[in-house]
């Protein structure tokens, strides 16, 4: 079989030439038709994921082969609420306020100063009681509250507690708008989070960014031992110290507490030490006080004024296997001083004296001693097995307030 290839002098007959026409025209129709179709869906979709982008909380549904964008959790039970970001907003700023705190100072000639400082805090009930961080409050010697409808009024401190970085204020005033806590233990990594707070002070009040979760159980070293944190991506700030950090349906789930920023060798930039005079750059990593592990602070400060926990009275160092090994000596906790009139001082404990066990667990540290005292409550008997003088003694402790050594 041969094929003709010269087109140019060939003709196909007229009613050849009118029957390709009329296929060629059903072929354009559907060709439009199609890409009209197509245009369609393509418009929707982009158009619905243009939408949702602004509240930047999306979650994809399937059907067959194009995917609908939907707005995901809604304030309400009503899937259509559009604007979620805005809801929390309105819900929560009423309850959020901003601190301002002065302190007395003097400087290198002995002459007087008042520094200024700036925080923010949630109202937790009627009565005018507002949480916020330690640090915020910490050496004021005057603390101004800011409400978030103009108010301001002087306020009392209630009670402080540096270990978990919290304070609780008082106000005397009325139409206050409480906060609605949440359920800390619920959470999931990659959940809405929204942090709202003062940060730079009083110019950038009610200031609102959102992320997510990004992490759980942080577990970071302070000067009072390792608090378990909130990792978020929320943008927080300096004066977001003490705010809300809240979920989808404007529940505080957490405290704003810190931040970790560019790092180098000043310990200002890494207050945990994570990376010993490294110099990292970080982006988006704020922890907050989880809300469950803050309710009974916050509920013995109300109470007390203070936090009360069971304590033997003793101060004591780590010893390693190195040092161990050094000094033949066993691993445990070297009791550097024993506070008169405890319950170790009683029980007859004595500096140079290592704790080895307690309650027949093993204690190589002082995170696992402070989680056995934890598990008591003060007045409870402990046995506390010591290395003396190459000799093994068990002696029973009486736990005591930690108010007591205040």
């Amino acid at each position: 079989m041969e094929f003709n290839h010269d087109f140019e002098n060939y003709s196909m007959p007229e009613d050849g030439l009118k029957n390709n026409r009329k296929s060629l025209g059903k072929m354009v129709k559907r060709y439009r038709r199609k890409m009209f179709l197509s245009f369609v869906v393509v418009a929707l979709v982009a158009a619905l994921i243009g939408g949702a982008a602004g509240a930047g909380i999306m979650r994809y549904v399937s059907t067959g082969q194009t995917q609908v964008v939907n707005r995901y959790l809604p304030l309400s039970s009503d899937n259509n609420n559009f604007d979620l970001i805005t809801n929390i907003v309105k819900a929560v700023s009423p309850s959020v306020v901003g601190i301002d705190t002065y302190t007395n100072g003097y400087g290198a000639y002995g002459n007087s100063y008042v520094q200024e400082g700036s925080g923010s805090g949630i109202i937790i009930d009627s009565q005018g009681h507002i949480v916020t961080n330690n640090h915020v409050v910490d050496g004021a010697s005057k603390i101004t509250v800011n409400l978030s409808d103009g108010r301001k009024f002087p306020a009392q401190l209630v009670g402080k507690d540096a270990k978990t970085d919290l304070a609780v204020l008082k106000i005397n005033a009325t139409n206050l708008t409480p906060a609605k806590l949440g359920d800390s233990s619920k959470l999931e990594v990659g959940e809405l989070a929204v942090a709202i707070g003062n940060p730079l002070g009083d110019s950038f009040a009610g200031t609102a960014t959102a992320g997510i979760i990004s992490g759980l159980n942080r577990n970071l070293q302070s000067d009072y031992g390792p608090v378990n944190l909130i990792q978020t991506d929320a943008a927080i700030n300096p004066g977001n110290s003490g705010g809300p950090l809240v979920n989808s349906i404007g529940e505080v789930i957490g405290i704003t507490s810190i931040k970790l920023t560019s790092t180098g060798s000043s310990s200002t930039q890494d207050p945990f030490g994570l990376f010993q005079s490294q110099s990292v750059t970080l982006e988006g990593m704020g922890f907050a006080i989880p809300i469950n592990e803050a309710k009974p602070i916050i509920d013995d400060l109300i109470k007390n004024g203070y936090v009360e926990r069971p304590v033997m009275g003793v101060s004591v160092q780590q010893i390693t296997k190195q040092l161990a090994r050094q000094y033949n000596i066993p691993v445990g906790l070297y009791i550097a001083q024993v506070q008169q009139g405890s319950g170790a001082d009683a029980a007859g404990l004595q500096a140079g004296d290592i704790i080895t066990a307690v309650d027949g667990t093993n204690v190589t540290t002082f995170n696992q001693l402070e989680n056995i005292l934890n598990k008591h409550n003060v007045g409870d008997i402990i046995s506390v097995t010591i290395w003396r003088n190459s000799k093994t003694i068990t002696v029973n402790v009486k736990l005591m307030s930690s108010s007591s050594v205040q």
